[in-house]
């Protein structure tokens, strides 16, 4: 026994650093497939897209000159270097990386960001974000411009302040100083499309077979209302991802979505209200269970040029009729924040002295009668919301609270999801009530305030306009000083609760189910889409 006892110890092999270090590696599954819920985007045309749900799938396929590292941070993407500013703040020169390749193969140099910005303002194209670029000298005559002759529109095109000087770089002169534009350098703005395969595809060029990017993955399949495909882009700058290919199925029930997860079908799922008691309930849901902060503020929306909602009173009545925390506590079961201004606390933006509309019934009553509104006059309010079994509960839930609170008469207007999109990308088909969120693009009060409500904003269709709140919101956006700056905002903060074009209702969590196999998953606080920073390490392990 001794012996055999030394024996066995001899035979044991001594592992050398090299082979712990293998034996340490993870073991990776034979297909790095990532199997998420989707959604039918509206559009994916970079150059037309404002919703989460197109853009996520736009900042796959392609990548803009900088991006956000995973603390927030601006890093160089397609850029060499951050940018340079001239010393009066108006020049921004940006160095591009060499040998940059489209998914192709084809070159990717600084005339392809050109393309993009110009088309991103063309009037023609009529994009939902133009108004980004308003800050590039001549960008706005030239988006504004009604003419419809090609030698105006080329005149107008010609002045624009951007220009490539040569393959390696591009220069931006802009009318004033904007000391957020290199955070829109890192958004899907301007977003280096490819000339030649929009002629070649036409209206139907964001389909795969010429929807190419410069991004981490490409599209492969596109099976409307049915799934996306994405696989890896083995020309993309940092190399091809670790994952092969991500699969986003479109689900219109989140309970059939969550069924899926549970099965084994999906590897990452949201978790809403409708979900959270079954995960809080299982253990093993519980530990594949993740929440983070969110960066969205939700609101009930009105549509200010429609009767009866372009009478500020009412509008006010409502702010104050909103259960917001009963909304939070029975609704979304937890999962939110009330929110009574446009920024989540903790935000640059946020302003925690804000006079807000509190949850006051016999105010909203009074607020009505001293306007002399009579809600049985009033007719039904239409309410349109994207139809789905839990959005037909939260319609319910707001049609009895204003019914029960202010005696309004609410019609409800259940509405396919992409065409609800659709619809709220125009004045004109916009209905009286929506509800609708905004989510940051960038850590900038300039992202909220000016984007979303100023007057020229093309995201936002309530019809407000406020003349006091443009005017304070233009001269911050181009403020040099911090503090200047932030009290500009500040006031067009209060004008912006005060009229009540919106009434704030509650801050999202991001709450996800995540599959232990799936592994270097990490959300960021300006993560809404898969960016190329985050995209990276994500991979599956052997299961």
């Amino acid at each position: 026994m001794a012996l055999a006892f030394v024996l066995g110890f001899a035979l044991l092999p001594t592992l050398s650093s090299v082979q712990a270090a293998e034996l340490a590696k993870p073991r990776l599954a034979a297909q790095q497939v990532l199997r998420t819920v989707g959604t039918e985007p509206d559009s994916i045309d970079p150059q037309k897209a404002s919703f989460v749900s197109e853009i996520n799938a736009i900042m796959k396929v392609f990548s803009n000159l900088l991006t956000f590292d995973k603390n927030g941070n601006l890093v160089p993407e397609m850029a060499a270097t951050l940018p340079e500013y001239s010393t009066d703040g108006k020049t921004v020169t940006v160095r591009i990386k060499q040998g940059l390749k489209y998914s192709d193969g084809a070159p990717l140099n600084a005339q392809n960001f050109k393309f993009g910005w110009l088309r991103h303002l063309d009037p023609r194209t009529a994009s939902e974000y133009a108004f980004t670029g308003y800050v590039i000298a001549g960008a706005e005559a030239y988006n504004t411009s009604t003419a419809t002759d090609e030698a105006t529109l080329n005149s107008l095109a010609s002045r624009v302040g951007v220009a490539a000087p040569d393959d390696s770089t591009i220069v931006f002169t802009l009318k004033e100083p904007a000391v957020y534009f290199s955070s829109i350098l890192a958004t899907w703005n301007g977003l280096p499309t490819r000339e030649d395969m929009i002629k070649q595809g036409g209206a139907n060029w964001t389909e795969p077979e010429t929807y190419i990017g410069n991004g981490p993955f490409k599209l492969t399949i596109w099976e409307h209302q049915v799934r996306m495909v994405f696989e890896a882009n083995p020309n993309y700058w940092r190399g091809a991802p670790k994952l092969q290919r991500i699969e986003e199925i479109v689900y219109n029930d989140p309970t059939v979505a969550f069924t899926a997860y549970r099965n084994d079908e999906l590897d990452t799922v949201g978790v809403g209200s409708g979900e959270i008691d079954v995960v809080r309930s299982d253990p093993q849901l519980r530990a594949q269970f993740t929440q983070e902060p969110g960066t969205c503020t939700f609101y009930l929306g009105f549509n200010t040029q429609l009767a009866p909602m372009n009478n500020p009173a009412l509008r006010q009545a409502i702010a104050m009729a909103f259960d917001r925390q009963t909304w939070v506590n029975d609704v979304l079961r937890g999962l939110g924040l009330p929110a009574e201004q446009f920024l989540p606390p903790g935000f640059p933006g946020y302003y925690p002295d804000l006079r807000t509309y509190k949850y006051d019934p016999a105010a909203a009553k009074a607020k009505l009668t001293e306007a002399g509104i009579d809600p049985a006059a009033l007719g039904e309010i239409n309410y349109a919301y994207s139809s789905s079994p839990r959005n037909q509960l939260r319609a319910e839930w707001i049609q009895n609270q204003l019914q029960t609170t202010l005696g309004l008469k609410i019609k409800l207007d259940p509405i396919e999801s992409k065409a609800y999109s659709a619809m709220l990308k125009r004045q004109d088909t916009t209905q009286q009530m929506f509800l609708l969120g905004w989510c940051q693009d960038y850590p900038d009060p300039q992202n909220w305030y000016s984007t979303v409500f100023h007057s020229s904003a093309t995201v936002s269709h309530t019809g407000w306009k406020n003349a006091q709140f443009d005017q304070l919101t233009s001269q911050a956006d181009g403020e040099q000083n911090a503090a200047r700056r932030d009290q500009l905002y500040k006031q067009a903060a209060q004008i912006l609760i005060d009229d009540a074009p919106v009434v704030f209702i509650y801050n999202n969590v991001s709450t996800f189910l995540v599959k232990p196999w799936v592994k270097g998953w990490t959300t960021t606080p300006i993560d809404y889409y898969f960016s190329s920073t985050t995209i990276m390490d994500v991979y599956i392990e052997d299961h």
